[in-house]
């Protein structure tokens, strides 16, 4: 398993919670404390106020006794402390607060009642004096004030217990806290010994795994048989194993440090390879490639890319087989597939011709008997020849050399020529045979003669399918946007056992005496022109069989005459777009191969050629030589690729234009620019 990187965004949460937990801890601690010191200042100061009370009390009893001692004995020396007892009292009162202020209505009442004896004393009314002393109005107003006095000194103890209780619940929760974050820390501490101690264990068997498997490494790519050869992006070969020293001859430090166009060469088909590795997309195989050896001898090899992503950056991996073998029995079944086509093909295709004539009366009349019997051999004749030819197909299939043209044709003409073609067929089996198509154009990109190939393979399975009297209809329409051609037949249906492998190979046998090979090449054929074929059955009995392409504007009178660009892309909606792009100044063909291409120009010179050099694993270069005019000039030219394309190639092109960096409007102008150049010169 690959090291993982450590969460960045885990490690950052971490590394700010941690201390703002910290930070908020501390900050609580520091709430507490002050609301502890806050509760014991006022409990403090509730007993300050408790004091304060009782000495307020105290000053009006002074005054009160200063006034009973003038009333008593008529000496004003009595009255001294009245006026510092009364100071006193407003003093007093206005550092009690609250407390003082509910008892300023008594305390004034009190002064009023004293302040208005010593008046009438002073006046010498002695009798007003005694009926004001016994109503007995100034012990009432005396009695009242203690009791407030009393009243408010209890509440405050009450508040001073209180806040006193609350200084020291605040103190044990300040404790709880300090031991809690104590607690914390010594955690977090032992978490990060924990964490380091991991790391030092992990990063120490991380790396006895990796020279666990440097050393597997090692062992591999000495004792494997390919020759592996790891080459940096830029081409410079790093290493080589010692399956490479066999092949080629050259030890490992012969080659480090060199390009790897020692050992391979770039050529026509080499050059995508190198050209692949140079931008550091190479992935995948490159078959029948030229190594050089130490000596300068040729070998033949299979090359295999892939990517090896390092600390220090990506490295390719070159995995090069000898193909030596292969090469020798691919041509041991090409010449077994010549002599096939030669040895059987060609006596049964004068076989088939002969009994042809007989049936005819080249040789005058026959017998119902011996009519029979030429017929029947026509038949298996015929079957012969179709055996012959799909084994062909799906050898051209299998090695990538089905060639496939695309040109604009219309869908009607093919499956009017199927009609034709399966005529005689029907008769023999007394089927009916219906071509249903409309009246308008149906124009798709395509090869003549492979979409006649998938429509007559279709038609005859329908016949054979289909039970004597019955009618099979091909229809030609344009369906959702897209060109589609139908057959319907009257037969029992596709059994269900076979339904998942129909079009496999050697799997299609609807009836007795199918090859099993005409639906696999014709999904091939249908695939390779980017449409899809499919089968359903049909209401009331019987199976359709029907393939849609991409439908292509309906060609008109005014493009006959139109220059010929060849677009050679396997960007099929890319070459769609062109063709709509360009159909008012030129007829476009798409090709996706240098075969494609040659068939597609082979009775019609091209006035422009756009090319993915890099198509088809790069052979799209092989077409350069042959892209000529009728006077043997070379034809204009465009490039059009992903990547840059290879200078040896570039200077052969009119313009270089890049995927990406190019638009299709920057690649339609150019296109147009060049068709105006060619015509001014000529």
């Amino acid at each position: 398993m690959a090291p993982v990187l450590p969460s960045r965004w885990r490690f950052l949460l971490i590394a700010t919670l941690t201390p703002m937990m910290l930070v908020a801890l501390i900050a609580w601690t520091g709430v507490e404390h002050a609301r502890s010191m806050e509760a014991q200042a006022e409990a403090a100061r509730s007993f300050q106020r408790e004091r304060l009370l009782l000495l307020l009390l105290s000053a009006v009893k002074d005054a009160e006794t200063a006034q009973r001692g003038l009333l008593l004995t008529g000496d004003r020396a009595f009255l001294a402390p009245y006026a510092p007892a009364r100071a006193q009292v407003e003093l007093l009162l206005s550092q009690t607060g609250a407390a003082g202020r509910s008892l300023r209505p008594a305390i004034d009442a009190k002064f009023a009642e004293l302040d208005e004896t010593i008046a009438l004393f002073d006046r010498g009314e002695g009798e007003a004096v005694r009926r004001a002393v016994a109503s007995g109005r100034g012990k009432r107003i005396m009695d009242g004030l203690r009791d407030a006095v009393a009243t408010a000194a209890a509440s405050e103890r009450d508040r001073s217990a209180e806040r006193s209780s609350s200084f020291r619940r605040h103190r044990d929760d300040s404790h709880r806290l300090i031991e809690v974050i104590g607690a914390l820390v010594s955690l977090l501490l032992l978490a990060v010994m924990l964490a380091l101690w991991r790391s030092q264990t992990a990063r120490h068997a991380a790396a006895r795994a990796a020279h666990a498997a440097a050393a597997g490494h090692a062992a591999i790519l000495a004792s494997t048989t390919d020759t592996l050869v790891i080459v940096t992006t830029d081409g410079t070969i790093e290493t080589i194993n010692a399956a490479g020293h066999e092949l080629l001859g050259f030890a490992t430090a012969e080659l480090t440090g060199r390009d790897l166009a020692t050992i391979l060469p770039p050529g026509p088909d080499g050059g995508a390879l190198h050209a692949q590795i140079r931008t550091a997309a190479a992935r995948g195989v490159f078959p029948d490639q030229v190594a050089r050896r130490r000596d300068g001898s040729e070998v033949h090899v299979d090359v295999a890319i892939g990517v090896m992503h390092g600390a220090d950056g990506d490295r390719l991996v070159l995995s090069l087989r000898d193909a030596s073998d292969r090469l020798r029995a691919a041509r041991q079944k090409d010449e077994l597939i010549s002599t096939v086509s030669h040895e059987l093909r060609t006596p049964l295709t004068s076989v088939v011709g002969s009994l042809a004539l007989l049936r005819a009366g080249a040789a005058g009349d026959w017998s119902p008997q011996a009519g029979r019997l030429v017929e029947i051999a026509d038949n298996n004749a015929r079957r012969l020849i179709r055996l012959v030819n799909d084994i062909l197909d799906i050898d051209r299939i299998g090695s990538g050399q089905l060639t496939i043209a695309r040109a604009p044709l219309d869908l009607r003409t093919i499956t009017a020529q199927a009609v034709l073609d399966g005529e005689s067929v029907a008769r023999r089996r007394a089927v009916r045979l219906v071509d249903v198509a409309g009246s308008a154009p149906v124009m798709v990109a395509g090869d003549a003669g492979r979409l006649l190939q998938v429509v007559t393979n279709l038609v005859s399975n329908a016949i054979e399918a289909s039970p004597g009297g019955a009618t099979v209809t091909l229809r030609t329409e344009q369906a959702a946007g897209r060109a589609r051609v139908s057959v319907d037949d009257h037969g029992p249906g596709v059994p269900v056992g076979l339904r998942a492998r129909l079009f496999d190979r050697f799997q299609s046998q609807r009836v007795a005496g199918g090859t099993g090979l005409g639906l696999a090449i014709a999904r091939e054929i249908v695939r390779r022109l980017d449409g899809t074929i499919w089968f359903e059955d049909r209401t009331g009995g019987g199976t359709r069989f029907a393939f849609d392409l991409p439908l292509l504007p309906a060609k008109t009178e005014a493009a006959e005459g139109l220059p010929l660009i060849l677009h050679v892309d396997d960007d099929h909606e890319l070459c769609e777009a062109m063709i709509v792009a360009l159909e008012d100044v030129a007829a476009t063909v798409c090709a996706v191969d240098a075969d494609e291409a040659r068939a597609a120009i082979r009775d019609r010179a091209p006035a422009l050629v756009l090319l993915d050099p890099y198509v088809a694993d790069g052979r799209g270069v092989a077409l350069l030589p042959e892209l000529l005019d009728r006077r043997e000039q070379p034809v204009p030219l465009v490039l059009l690729s992903a990547a840059d394309a290879p200078q040896d190639v570039a200077r052969r092109a009119s313009a270089v234009l890049v995927k990406g960096r190019h638009d299709l409007a920057t690649v339609v102008e150019t296109v147009r620019r060049l068709l105006r150049d060619r015509e001014a010169a000529r």
